[in-house]
């Protein structure tokens, strides 16, 4: 059954009920003010009969056919009786109920059955002190039509009925229609799934309690769903974040916490511990606590507001740690750590290499200010001597023109490797192309160099870095492997879309205690070597910087027919 035929009916109910009691109250009502006319009719009958009575007169004289008057003493003695059957019954007449009401009250009516004439009567009694008088009249057919109820108040609800049926109806349609709406709401909402655009409310007070409710859940629907999209942002940020992060209450206990994070403090701590609220104990984080303790966190701040920062740094044996802290409005903070030993590294490995260019820097200018000196001063100096002063000048200057190359290059390799453009390169043709630009100075050495490397073998990178790791290679060679070396470049292996790659020469190597540290940069096996070669002393450190960053490893070692030789992979 629907709720607005259930509602329809409540209110037919109701109102039923309530016409019901209506009208029996009003039939009640029209009986008792029949009978109060009847009663003053015969109060004024009963006031003559007192009056002559009083005066001593004779009562019959007043008495009629359809009335019955009886004159009662105070001991309930009839002094006077105008039906004459009553008389031939004397009996005490205080016993009579409309009697017994008349002395305590002052007068008093009913409708009984006589108990003299068995018949029934409507009896009024009125006290006038020492005596009562009572009138009756024959409650016959005419009586009781004069005290029958008009039914007009009846009518009028018959009448009403189908107006307020109709009424009802219309009523129980609008609010029926509301509650429908609200309760197809709570039954959508229950099942998780509501379509708004199938909930509709009527136009009225209700509807609109309706409307604005389902509006409030879309609002908070709305809510729960950026909550539940940010609560998912958050455990992302928490599982891939490179570092440890956790997030702690204002009281510093644990809400949220990664892996990393716990890994971390157990490798600060000296004692590792499970339990991250233990570590406000030790001395590591005495910083944060005496951090946190010197702020007041204001109860009106705003949630979402970062309070300050701070920061430090600590060592756990050979590692580097640092430490932040994210203080929020209302008190809750974040704790991060983040391993920045390599970056400790970085920093001092950029911090040597500043110092490396700047004494490799001074070597070649300090070189061209002595010739070009030496050529302004000495104006007698032969033709011949002037040409050896400006070739060394050139020399240093190409020299210093290599050394700022090398530097750019490898800076701009570590630092911005995702700017760097990337195309398919064909190895074979590099090569080759390698190899003819260094012809001359390997024929100068007595040298030869060969490429084996297919036709169809391509890397998907950095042109600049690729010909700077063959060429950087055969250049080494060149300047340091001897006269009449060979040079051979091989593609010996191309699986899973990895390029494998040999480079060798057959020159006279270097000791075995120097093979660990020749990509580092400005390594020198023998001091003044490079310098003497012209060589920068960045050239492998650019090898292998160029080599990681086509996603592939490279080691040397010496060879056993004598020379180096390189192995190192390229990723297609």
């Amino acid at each position: 059954m629907k709720y607005r035929t259930k509602l329809l009916l409540n209110f037919t109910a109701v109102f039923v009920v309530f016409a019901v009691v209506l009208m029996v109250f009003q039939h009640h009502r029209e009986v008792v003010y029949r009978e109060q006319l009847m009663a003053a009719r015969l109060r004024s009958y009963a006031d003559i009969v007192a009056v002559q009575h009083r005066a001593g007169g004779d009562s019959a004289l007043v008495a009629t056919p359809e009335m019955r008057t009886t004159i009662i003493t105070r001991t309930g003695q009839v002094v006077y009786e105008s039906d004459s059957l009553a008389l031939l019954a004397p009996s005490n007449h205080n016993s009579r109920p409309e009697v017994r009401q008349a002395w305590q009250t002052g007068e008093s009516y009913d409708v009984r059955q006589s108990e003299t004439v068995k018949r029934p009567y409507f009896y009024f009694a009125k006290n006038y002190g020492n005596f009562q008088v009572r009138v009756a009249l024959p409650y016959d057919e005419n009586v009781r039509d004069y005290m029958r109820p008009e039914n007009i108040f009846t009518i009028f609800v018959l009448l009403l009925f189908p107006v307020v049926i109709v009424l009802l109806l219309y009523l129980s349609d609008r609010f029926g229609k509301a509650i429908a709406g609200l309760r197809q709401f709570i039954e959508s909402a229950n099942r998780g799934l509501i379509d708004y655009d199938c909930i509709h409310f009527p136009k009225t007070e209700l509807g609109d309690i309706g409307s604005a409710i389902l509006e409030k859940y879309r609002q908070l629907e709305d809510s729960n769903r950026i909550i539940a999209i940010e609560r998912e942002r958050l455990a992302l940020h928490f599982l891939y974040f490179e570092g440890g992060i956790a997030i702690f209450s204002p009281e510093r206990r644990k809400l949220l916490a990664n892996a990393t994070f716990l890994q971390y403090v157990n490798a600060i701590l000296d004692n590792p511990t499970p339990n991250l609220d233990r570590i406000w104990e030790t001395e590591t984080f005495r910083p944060v606590i005496d951090f946190l303790n010197a702020r007041t966190p204001s109860p009106q701040s705003d949630l979402s507001a970062v309070g300050s920062v701070f920061r430090y740094t600590v060592r756990a044996g050979s590692a580097s740690y640092a430490i932040q802290v994210l203080v929020y409005g209302e008190g809750s903070f974040e704790l991060t750590l983040t391993d920045v030993t390599q970056a400790e590294k970085t920093r001092t490995l950029k911090q040597q290499m500043s110092n490396n260019i700047t004494h490799e820097l001074r070597t070649p200018v300090s070189s061209i200010r002595g010739y070009l000196e030496t050529l302004l001063t000495g104006p007698t100096l032969s033709p011949d001597r002037q040409r050896v002063f400006l070739e060394r000048t050139y020399a240093q200057a190409v020299r210093l023109s290599d050394l700022i190359r090398d530097v750019a290059l490898i800076s701009k390799a570590e630092e911005a490797p995702d700017t760097l453009p990337r195309e398919l390169v064909n190895l074979s043709d590099l090569a080759a192309e390698v190899i003819e630009e260094l012809t001359p100075a390997a024929q100068k050495a007595g040298m030869h160099m060969e490429a084996r490397i297919p036709d169809e073998a391509e890397v998907n990178g950095n042109y600049s870095l690729l010909y700077a790791v063959l060429r950087n290679l055969m250049e080494n060679s060149i300047r340091y492997a001897g006269q009449g070396a060979e040079m051979v470049i091989e593609c010996y292996r191309h699986e899973s879309a990895t390029l494998f790659f040999r480079y060798y020469d057959t020159g006279v190597g270097v000791p075995d205690q120097h093979l660990p540290r020749l990509f580092e940069r400005f390594y020198r096996v023998s001091e003044g070597r490079t310098r003497e070669a012209g060589g920068t002393g960045l050239g492998l450190s650019i090898v292998r910087n160029a080599v990681h960053m086509h996603g592939g490893t490279i080691s040397v070692r010496n060879r056993k027919g004598g020379g180096l030789e390189f192995l190192f992979t390229l990723h297609e």
